[in-house]
């Protein structure tokens, strides 16, 4: 069976202690149980018996026909075994990749691409205010080369806007805090890879796409855009939330 369109299912057949094997045996031979199960197109990938548990098969099936090994299971299986299902992958490809990047890093003296994470750290920027008191929040996040930004808005802090209070003018605001703390990580803005933006009016996405403009080059960052009710301060109309990765970026 080809694995295009298929799914693998593995199978917890728990026996009834209560019966003893001739009893079982003598119940899935009346219910047909070796002929019927596995029904329809499913393969066997694995048998095995668990001593004390009892056995443990792993089917390979297309995705539709899962309801008729479900529907065989209640009709031969129950009141032999108790039945549980899990979803599963096979693992090899990946233990192997990632035994691979192991074995490189070692050679290289680094760490493995996955398993660069590291600690995270909190950044802030003196052109960027902190939040109104401690423990608040952080402005933005760093762990190993990957950045998340809290949303910047045109706040002046004190709870007023700053500038025109134009979306055009909000969004640049906003976008210059961003800027500020991807600096103040060590990233670039085009190394921003998402945005998310809030509009307290869908109407003004257009002045939004202008001041974006004006921050980025190259491909431009995936971006959500939200229309929402209200944002944090009365006369805020736009905010942004930012992520990347330092360094994804081409340098000049």
């Amino acid at each position: 069976m080809s694995g295009e369109g298929t799914v693998l299912l593995t199978v917890v057949l728990r026996h009834d202690q209560s019966q003893n094997l001739d009893q079982i045996q003598s119940t899935l031979g009346a219910r047909a149980w070796w002929d019927r199960f596995p029904p329809g197109d499913a393969e066997i990938v694995s048998w095995v018996v668990a001593m004390g548990i009892g056995q443990i098969v792993t089917l390979r099936l297309p995705a539709d026909q899962i309801n008729l090994v479900n529907v065989e299971l209640e009709r031969s299986a129950w009141g032999v075994f108790r039945t549980e299902f899990y979803p599963t992958y096979d693992f090899v490809p990946v233990r192997e990749r990632l035994a691979r990047e192991w074995g490189e890093s070692q050679a290289g003296g680094g760490e493995p691409e996955s398993g660069r994470a590291g600690t995270a750290r909190a950044v802030d920027s003196e052109e960027v205010a902190g939040p109104p008191r401690p423990g608040m929040f952080s402005n933005a996040k760093v762990v190993g080369d990957r950045f998340s930004l809290s949303g910047m808005h045109a706040g002046d802090g004190r709870g007023g806007v700053l500038g025109d209070g134009s979306a055009y003018d909000q969004t640049r605001r906003a976008l210059t805090k961003v800027k500020a703390l991807v600096e103040a990580a060590g990233g670039v803005m085009d190394d921003v890879q998402n945005l998310r933006v809030y509009l307290t009016d869908i109407q003004d996405k257009g002045e939004v796409g202008r001041a974006r403009t004006e921050f980025f080059t190259g491909d431009f960052p995936c971006s959500t855009l939200v229309e929402v009710s209200a944002l944090v301060e009365p006369g805020l109309t736009v905010e942004i939330e930012a992520e990347g990765v330092i360094g994804s970026a081409p340098r000049t």
